[in-house]
């Protein structure tokens, strides 16, 4: 069972599997900054502000030091480019985050999608589909939302 469990990581996460494998704190922390990247490139646009709202809410929200931060952004990176859906960190999530955590997320991408002042229409979609597969209400979605753009 370790052994499926360490094959099921490798295929979402890299060949190093067995340094995660050793640390759940890290898996987690690795799904939800992917699913932040996500968000970044969504509309094939990188801006300098989400850049920098990505490291800030990593080292904060996680409490990292910046290369802690600089290097959970780097191997995420890499995880959601062997990726080819949402499942698998959603799952993780799912599994490792309790609910006030997962609107914290909802919460955080809602704040990159808005660091450039702009939220495009693909960013407001795939946020809403991340919440739904976190299971994360409607209602919360909105409130996020709202708390971050003032709308």
């Amino acid at each position: 069972m370790i052994e499926k469990l360490k094959q099921m990581l490798g295929n979402t996460f890299g060949d190093d599997s067995e340094a995660l494998m050793s640390d759940q704190g890290h898996t987690k922390l690795l799904a939800a900054v992917a699913l932040m990247i996500e968000i970044i490139a969504v509309d094939d646009e990188r801006h300098d502000a989400e850049i920098a709202m990505l490291r800030q809410l990593v080292s904060e929200r996680f409490n990292l030091s910046v290369d802690k931060a600089e290097a959970l952004i780097e191997q995420a990176e890499a995880a959601l480019q062997q990726s080819t859906d949402f499942y698998r960190f959603t799952s993780a999530i799912n599994r490792e985050f309790d609910h006030d955590e997962k609107i914290e997320l909802v919460e955080s991408l809602w704040q990159l999608a808005n660091a450039d002042e702009d939220i495009d229409a693909i960013e407001q979609h795939v946020i809403r589909k991340l919440a739904s597969l976190l299971h994360v209400s409607h209602k919360d979605f909105i409130a996020t939302k709202l708390k971050v753009v003032g709308e």
